[in-house]
């Protein structure tokens, strides 16, 4: 446990390395020009304690509340405006200084006069509501694990060493800047004058989070920094024994710990053992097979692949297990389809049924909808593959797209330590890589949206107007007409409802369904080059009679542009868009 917290507070020390930290740096910056010398302690102060607090119990206090963490969000954005024009207008700063007094009165302590510290401290509080720091595989587990309630004092010693280590390399910024002014003669005879400045870029700073411009200029440097620098952060935390003790405080302690893709040899020789694979559970229907196991498939090679046929990336890895059922089952390959659904739509066994004879899977696929075997492989990705040897023992890994002739290596060597000489031509390519800067997945429905840009305020579960907004942005989508969002989709409620995408791929996709089947006009609005997609008729419609992946555009090459959908029939669902390389 020990070594987790230290790599946690290590993690949140690097943190300011990374475009993440952007929305919170000029606000800690303000504070050291704010009067009172220990305004920044208390911002840092304010900003672990609440930091901590939300990660850990964001729902409940959602709940007891009766408010949404958007409009938490809203109000603390509010708050740091006020205090920005508190830097601003002196007569308000000693008022909010008054009116914050109480707080050390109520602990027996005089307030000492300017210290700063009260209203700094209330400014780090709205802080740890608006903060999304980039969210490596520690805050991911421990964050997942405070969304199913189950916070332990493990989990919550993790949270808060993440934010103090976060908190240190910020307050040595705050005092430097702090040193700085008094060091420059232009800066610290001017201090109030630099004050008002700071208290501006403060109130520009709560606009620009207000509005989600904050997100967008943390993907944009993302996508610019230099790769080996992103590479290097993201790996930070990827250690075999912090993912060790990362099962353990998720309660997966008996679950395999693995690699992520590159610890595989890259010729397909001499593959790690990761020791005994767990056997498949709660799982429901089966298709092309009986029910199987694990235990009675010992002797063969095994490979399990969770997927779900909505999602894009798994559907373009399909083409290499169907190939590589037809070469390799005879000589004692075993796939394992899992399809672990991530819509609830996806949960419908004729829909799945379909999709299996739509990619033309002839290897045995199972259901997975309570998530049972997801959780005995501590799995966290569409796609993954675990490749099993005769033995019943893991020996390969790979999460996602990609390093096709890698994993048939790891079959084909797999195959040979069975005795079977199962050396074939390669079905892939090598070196498939993602497309630098792709729009990334987006999802629609207000449980995981992000960059959805109508101007109105959304409404969750109720039917509402929204317009478009005068400009879209890359990697942004807006509605126009009547639409109810729900958690996973948003729900077209008038005909002739539009749907809009500003995009940078090949191929864009959006996973959509009705109760009856209805027609949804495709037009591209810009750039002005010929839609290859096969889903797309001549007069630029899209038939949509069933939940699936649908094809809106296909190009040449990659291209930024915008599309805008139009529902000719009220009821169809749009769940998220993805798109290819």
């Amino acid at each position: 446990m020990l070594i987790l917290i230290l790599f946690s507070l290590l993690s949140g020390v690097v943190t300011v390395l990374s475009p993440c930290v952007l929305p919170v740096l000029p606000i800690v910056l303000s504070s050291s020009a704010a009067s009172g010398k220990r305004r920044p302690l208390g911002v840092i102060a304010g900003l672990i304690i609440s930091f901590s607090i939300f990660t850990l119990a964001i729902s409940q206090i959602v709940r007891w509340l009766g408010l949404s963490a958007q409009t938490l969000r809203i109000l603390a954005v509010g708050v740091i405006g006020l205090l920005g024009l508190s830097m601003i207008v002196p007569k308000f700063n000693e008022w909010v200084e008054r009116a914050l007094s109480f707080i050390p009165r109520m602990a027996n302590n005089e307030p000492k006069q300017g210290s700063g510290f009260w209203p700094g401290f209330l400014t780090g509080l709205t802080l740890g509501l608006v903060w999304a720091p980039c969210a490596g595989p520690i805050l991911a587990s421990v964050t997942a694990l405070a969304a199913t309630q189950q916070v332990s004092f493990a989990s919550v010693l993790v949270v808060v060493a993440y934010a103090v280590g976060a908190g240190i390399p910020l307050l040595a910024i705050a005092y430097g800047g702090r040193s700085l002014i008094k060091k420059v003669p232009a800066l610290s005879n001017n201090l109030g004058r630099v004050q008002q400045i700071f208290g501006i870029v403060m109130i520009l700073t709560a606009v620009l989070i207000a509005v989600n411009v904050d997100v967008m200029v943390t993907a944009w440097l993302t996508d610019r920094m230099p790769a080996g620098l992103t590479s290097s952060l993201s790996n930070f935390e990827s250690s075999q024994a912090v993912s060790q003790q990362l099962n353990d405080l998720s309660g997966n302690s008996d679950s395999p710990s693995y690699f992520v893709n590159g610890s595989q040899p890259q010729d397909g020789s001499s593959l790690p053992d990761y020791g005994p694979a767990p056997e498949l559970a709660g799982l429901g229907n089966w298709y092309n097979s009986e029910a199987l196991t694990l235990q009675e498939l010992r002797g063969k090679v095994v490979m399990v692949d969770f997927w779900t046929y909505s999602c894009v990336n798994c559907v373009r890895t399909l083409p290499y297990m169907v190939d590589w059922n037809a070469k390799y089952a005879d000589e004692g390959l075993v796939i394992l389809g899992i399809h672990t659904p991530e819509f609830a739509f996806e949960q419908d066994a004729d829909n799945v049924q379909q999709a299996i004879e739509r990619f033309g899977i002839l290897y045995p696929v199972a259901q997975d909808n309570d998530n049972g075997t997801w959780q005995a492989f501590n799995n966290h990705y569409w796609p993954a593959k675990y490749l099993i040897d005769a033995q019943g023992h893991i020996r390969y890994v790979h999460y996602g797209e990609g390093d096709y002739d890698q994993t048939e290596l790891a079959i084909q060597e797999l195959l040979a330590e069975t005795g079977v000489n199962a050396q074939q031509d390669l079905s892939a390519p090598s070196n498939t890589e993602f497309l630098a800067g792709q729009t990334p997945e987006t999802y629609i429905g207000f449980g995981r949206q992000s960059n959805f840009a109508s101007p109105e305020n959304l409404v969750r579960n109720s039917a509402g107007e929204y317009t478009f907004p005068p400009e879209l942005s890359l990697h942004n989508f807006a509605v126009s007409g009547n639409w109810t969002f729900y958690q996973e989709y948003a729900q077209a409620e008038a005909d002739g409802a539009q749907l809009e995408l500003h995009f940078y791929a090949k191929d864009v996709y959006l996973v959509m369904d009705t109760p009856a089947s209805g027609l949804v006009n495709v037009e591209i609005l810009s750039p002005d080059q010929t839609n290859l997609s096969e889903d797309v008729d001549a007069q630029g419609n899209i038939m949509v009679d069933e939940a699936r992946l649908y094809h809106l555009a296909s190009f040449d090459s990659a291209t930024e542009g915008t599309l805008r959908l139009t529902f000719q029939q009220s009821g169809i669902q749009a769940f998220a868009f993805t798109f290819g390389s």
